[in-house]
């Protein structure tokens, strides 16, 4: 195996936790394949039609180029994921990843009225983890509880969310 190889492979042992929205993953798949379908479909369409307007290969072209730049950032919903372990929680969203040390993290809450759980700052901070969605249903409630464990090994405090109501 070559360098890089290893070294991606030491960086995946450093998590002991790491979750994707299950839910959110088929929905965006799906969706990104209608819309580049849908775009190919009005493609091929519009030169068949007597619209008024010439459509050339160029717009066509355009058609379905425009509709796998929409399906493309779509996708960026796919990198959603929250990982735990010795460096700390690490939140990745659509367009960036962040990692906050133990020292930074108070704990992690699921407030009622949110869809996903809350990742506890300093000085009444907090970052969405949109990772646990509650469209995950009992998944979701899996990975909260698997989430709370593996903080516990790491700051026991931060997994008592009575503790961090009450701060």
């Amino acid at each position: 195996m070559n360098g890089h190889g290893d070294q991606q492979h030491r960086a995946d042992e450093i998590w002991d936790f790491e979750y994707r929205p299950r839910r959110l993953r088929i929905a965006v798949t799906a969706l990104a394949i209608l819309i580049v379908a849908v775009h190919i479909v009005w493609a091929v369409v519009l030169v068949r039609g007597d619209t008024g307007v010439t459509v050339g290969i160029a717009d066509q072209l355009a058609f379905v180029v425009i509709g796998l730049i929409f399906a493309g950032v779509l996708c960026t919903l796919l990198r959603i994921r929250v990982r735990v372990g010795e460096p700390g929680v690490e939140i990745r969203g659509p367009l960036r990843s962040r990692v906050w040390e133990w020292r930074h993290v108070v704990g992690i809450t699921f407030p009622r009225s949110s869809m996903w759980p809350r990742l506890e700052l300093p000085a009444y901070e907090h970052v969405g983890v949109w990772a646990i969605l509650t469209l995950d249903g009992p998944d979701a409630v899996e990975a909260m509880g698997r989430m709370r464990e593996t903080i516990r090994r790491y700051k026991p405090v931060a997994a008592d969310p009575e503790t961090v109501a009450d701060r």
